[in-house]
């Protein structure tokens, strides 16, 4: 796949050694302050296997199975291909969309709730965590020109960085030619990032400045840093700092969907933000 030109949100970049190089893998049995030093310095943790492979696919196949069949290559909702059959739906996680109800299922927060996560959250904080309730679920369609823009989370939220953590699940594969999520390298470490690009970064929502580009070359370009990618397996999770700059690439050449949740703790006691006190709505502003 060397050399091959990717998008996001329709922007193009090469894969070449030049923008992207491979997120560094950490085995799940090292020690919890080991665990946190690597975090500290690579503003990521990617945990392979982390979680029961079945356990992430029947949460894939239980979202899905909320969609008509047409929906699916033989309509199967377990492996979710895309069969090329949009359905008519409101827009992604608007009331009245198959996202916006699943995630008020005690499916969705059954999953979201395993011990596991909350363990993971306290290994990083040190101490006791508290999940915010808060949980969004992506999901991108091969064909379709929509992926994450570079962004922070802590820009989205209230409170200290160091309070909150996100641990992105892929629910299902998530290859990096099915939309998977980048890091840009180091850029946790660069307090003045944010200032150097805001405002001469080419950005395609005009009333939105949360985000910092949909053009994933352009900052890289500018920063000088590369994007971290990998080739997610259902049961990975990757744990990342709220500082961190991430995006993902437009789904390609591929008819595997890409759904993911992301799911956040708390430090126990730190400030709560309250408009993450609610389940998410796609439309919620937030």
């Amino acid at each position: 796949m060397t050399g091959a030109i990717l998008t996001s949100n329709g922007k193009p970049i090469p894969f070449t050694a030049n923008y992207f190089a491979t997120l560094k893998e950490t085995d799940p049995v090292v020690e919890a302050a080991e665990m946190r030093a690597r975090f500290a310095d690579d503003g990521y943790v990617l945990l392979r296997g982390l979680v029961p492979q079945d356990s992430v696919l029947d949460v894939r196949e239980a979202y899905f199975s909320h969609f008509d069949a047409a929906f699916f290559k033989d309509g199967d909702a377990r492996r979710g291909a895309f069969s090329g059959a949009m359905p008519a739906l409101p827009k992604h996680g608007y009331k009245g969309h198959p996202a916006y109800d699943f995630v008020r299922s005690e499916k969705f927060r059954a999953f979201a709730e395993q011990p596991i996560f909350k363990i993971l959250a306290e290994a990083f904080f040190g101490g006791p965590a508290e999940r915010i309730r808060r949980t969004p679920l992506r999901h991108f369609v091969p064909g379709r020109q929509v992926a994450s823009r570079a962004h922070m989370d802590r820009t989205y939220m209230d409170g200290m960085p160091t309070d909150t953590v996100t641990i992105w699940v892929p629910l299902g594969d998530s290859p990096l030619v099915a939309g998977s999520l980048l890091y840009l390298e180091d850029s946790h470490q660069d307090e003045n990032l944010e200032r150097a690009v805001r405002d001469a970064a080419p950005m395609d929502r005009a009333n939105d400045n949360r985000p910092l580009t949909h053009d994933l070359k352009w900052i890289a370009d500018q920063t000088g840093r590369r994007w971290l990618s990998a080739d997610f397996k259902a049961g990975d999770v990757v744990v990342h700092s709220p500082t961190i700059v991430h995006a993902s690439t437009d789904p390609g050449n591929t008819d595997y969907m890409r759904v993911s949740m992301d799911i956040r703790f708390r430090r126990a006691g730190s400030l709560a933000d309250p408009r993450w006190d609610s389940d998410w709505a796609a439309d919620d502003g937030y």
